[in-house]
């Protein structure tokens, strides 16, 4: 058998007379298997090449300069010169990850096998390989920009209130005529349409909506859908904002376009929201590092994410007959056989099921503060806002307070997302390509864990209805909320409306119950979330504990927390 490597090599991969090549091949390969030998395929170009690696460790391109290095090794000669030979530590073949996503630098290869049992390569949906291993693909996870000053001559210095929004999408006029209608329909005050308000005909003084209700001696608390336009066609304020959102919803969008990824499994860990070498959820599209997810090593069969895992077995599964519940609160999911040996009841068969009471507690009190200003003082309120339109975006399925309050929640929603726009500079994500900010403030679902961002609430501090500062918060149940982004405009900043917004947010979080509070901070900001909010550096150890709630990171910051002082 060493006589075929030495004539394959002899004869440059040629076939003796009465000999197939294929033979010859074959009987060379072979031969260096039974001597310790080891391929495996390496992608270079977008081609699959087989690589030969010897007992000592070195690696060769080709079958021709792996019968030479056997030659070279078994004479005792300095095996390599001048051959195609590749370093040990650049190829060195790693324990292989199951149906893992290659994605920056040291390629990893199959599991080393003797030539006779070698596969041929797989191509799973599940599989990332780089397309050229001398020049990485470098994944770059979402990041969020800040604006260090106010774009020049843009929309950004106007007033963030509803009538502003409606002056921009050409829906009503400046200084166009509107009044104030009793419930007969008669006209009580009468004025025109500014970007801060209404402008009485009386007094010429200048009213933010509410205001302007009560200064024509309403108490209905409906003023968007008793100030009407004064040109003839009838429309209230209310209408005006559903018709932005009607033509809104005719547009293709970001939340159209899909959430469907032809890669399969993500490009980057859910856990630390880097590229590398990654094992991939058998369930969902999530993908996570070796020891992100406290593993030592890849465990053999199927692999679950901790999302998909059993709350109570911490054990995930593909079978039919065991599936799976999710809290409607803080979206962990268990097994219904399971459920049934913990508890009595039947509560596992209703469609909005908690895991416990403070979970319902928890999701039942952010029903009741949802579109509710709150004063706080000094002609400031606090809002909790959510967006509840349906997940393809085709109309107001869920409007238990009915189409005003669900055109003016969209407005509200929509002025958020212009203050993040000028605080924050825009930000793709690479997996669905949605703006990141408007996919948290709308609350767009994914299939990926970490891009489902359904749960988010929308926070807003307003002065005089105008929309001054902005936050977003996802409640995982009685442990843990996150805070991912903040915005205060240009305008208003160092006047102490993040502080009011911040407090009110933990001061309700706290009544909740809810312990800690976390938030990705930026490296300059660091500083101002301890110093200033009182937030502290969180650590390895307990970032890990949170492992089985979805958290929104982004690239460069760093997490930080602090203990609420619950009231429960």
């Amino acid at each position: 058998m060493a006589d075929a490597v030495f004539n394959w090599y002899k004869n440059g991969g040629t076939a003796e007379p009465g000999t197939k090549r294929s033979e010859t091949t074959l009987q060379a390969k072979k031969h260096l298997s039974s001597m310790g030998w080891v391929f495996w395929y390496a992608q270079k170009n977008r081609r699959q090449e087989l690589r030969y690696q010897s007992p000592q460790g070195k690696v060769y391109y080709t079958l021709k300069a792996a019968c030479k290095g056997y030659i070279d090794e078994t004479s005792g000669a300095e095996g390599g010169g001048g051959m195609a030979v590749a370093v040990a530590a650049d190829l060195e073949p790693k324990k292989p990850l199951k149906r893992k996503s290659l994605t920056q630098e040291n390629p990893a290869f199959p599991k080393s096998l003797p030539f006779k049992s070698l596969p041929p390569p797989k191509r799973g949906k599940k599989v990332r390989k780089q397309e050229n291993q001398a020049e990485p693909r470098v994944i770059k996870r979402e990041s969020i920009r800040i604006r260090e000053h106010l774009v020049p001559n843009s929309s950004h210095r106007n007033p963030r209130t509803v009538l502003s929004w409606l002056i921009d999408n050409n829906v009503v006029s400046i200084l166009g005529k509107v009044y104030y209608r009793n419930k007969a329909g008669n006209p009580l005050m009468r004025g025109r349409i500014t970007r801060t308000g209404i402008q009485c005909d009386c007094c010429f003084r200048v009213f933010a909506l509410t205001a302007f209700e009560a200064h024509a001696g309403s108490t209905n608390h409906r003023p968007a859908a008793n100030i009407i336009l004064d040109d003839g066609s009838g429309r209230s304020l209310s209408d005006c904002q559903r018709q932005v959102h009607d033509s809104m919803m005719t547009i293709p969008t970001s939340a159209k376009k899909g959430d469907s990824n032809p890669r399969g499994s993500d490009d980057v860990c859910s856990a630390c929201c880097d590229g590398g070498e990654l094992i991939c959820c058998d369930r969902c599209p999530s993908a996570f590092h070796v020891n992100c997810v406290g593993l030592k090593e890849v465990p053999d069969g199927d692999w679950f994410c901790p999302s998909c895992c059993c709350g109570i077995c911490c054990i995930g599964t593909v079978s039919d007959d065991d599936n799976f519940l999710a809290c409607q609160q803080c979206e962990c999911k268990f097994h219904i056989g399971c459920l049934k040996l913990k508890e009595s009841n039947e509560l596992a068969r209703k469609n909005n099921w908690f895991c416990s009471h403070s979970c319902e507690n928890i999701f039942s009190s952010l029903q009741n503060l949802t579109g509710k200003p709150i004063p706080v003082g000094n002609n400031l309120t606090w809002t909790l806002l959510k967006s509840k339109a349906s997940s393809n975006g085709d109309g107001y399925t869920d409007c238990p307070d009915g189409l005003d309050s669900c055109a003016e929640n969209h407005s509200k929603l929509n002025i958020a997302l212009d203050v993040m726009h000028e605080c924050f500079e825009p930000s793709k994500d690479s997996y669905t390509g949605r703006d990141l900010v408007e996919a948290v403030i709308f609350s767009q679902g994914s299939k990926l864990k970490r891009l489902n961002f359904k749960g988010f609430y929308i926070a807003v501090l307003e002065e005089n209805n105008d929309l001054v500062s902005v936050a977003t918060v996802r409640v995982h149940g009685d442990i843990v909320a996150e805070m991912s982004l903040v915005a205060t405009r240009f305008s208003h900043r160092r006047r102490g409306m993040c502080r009011a917004l911040v407090d009110e947010l933990e001061k309700n979080l706290a009544k909740l119950g809810v312990q800690k509070l976390i938030l990705p901070a930026v490296p300059a900001a660091v500083d101002t979330w301890v110093n200033g909010f009182g937030f502290s550096h969180m650590t390895g150890d307990e970032r890990s504990k949170l492992l089985q709630y979805t958290l929104l990171d982004f690239q460069g910051s760093i997490m930080c927390q602090k203990p609420l002082k619950t009231e429960l």
